[in-house]
């Protein structure tokens, strides 16, 4: 947009701030409570494993690198169901996208000397069955959408 308006200004893109076990730093956070901010970081460690097909893999191709990611959530959420519901955390994959980093168009291949940009956003659900005296998050742990993006800086070699 800026290039687009002509506005003189530079735009600064930096990395997104994270808490030590890789979740996001945002003020959302603070609705989660410990059982499901323990299972919040799925969209941090999905975005993570689609990073690692792009650099470490080689992978360039759409599906090969969001396969990696929905492959992590899908694995998550299934451990969950697996969980008497006083125990469990569920979610939603709101999306998971691969963009073009200029233009924010979804791309179907990564140019290496350009990268890309992963985001995507889950819905942590309410609590099923809260134990009592949990801490389910501040005003009682409503559904919470989360967010996060990852550059894939492009490939200089």
């Amino acid at each position: 947009m800026v290039e687009d308006f002509m506005l003189p200004t530079e735009v600064v893109v930096g990395e997104t701030m994270r808490e030590p076990d890789g979740l996001a730093l945002s003020s959302r956070n603070v609705y989660l409570g410990a059982r499901r901010r323990a299972v919040a970081t799925v969209l941090s460690r999905a975005l993570r494993a689609a990073e690692e097909a792009y650099t470490q893999g080689g992978a360039l191709e759409r599906d090969a690198i969001l396969g990696a990611a929905n492959q992590v959530a899908a694995g998550v959420l299934s451990e969950q169901a697996k969980l008497a519901p006083a125990e469990r955390v569920m979610f939603e994959v709101d999306y998971i996208s691969l963009a073009d980093p200029d233009s924010m168009q979804e791309i179907n291949t990564v140019v290496p000397t350009k990268g890309a940009i992963l985001s995507g956003a889950v819905k942590m659900l309410p609590v099923e069955e809260p134990q009592p005296g949990e801490d389910l998050g501040h005003s009682g742990g409503p559904s919470v959408r989360l967010i996060d993006n990852i550059i894939l800086k492009p490939n200089t070699q």
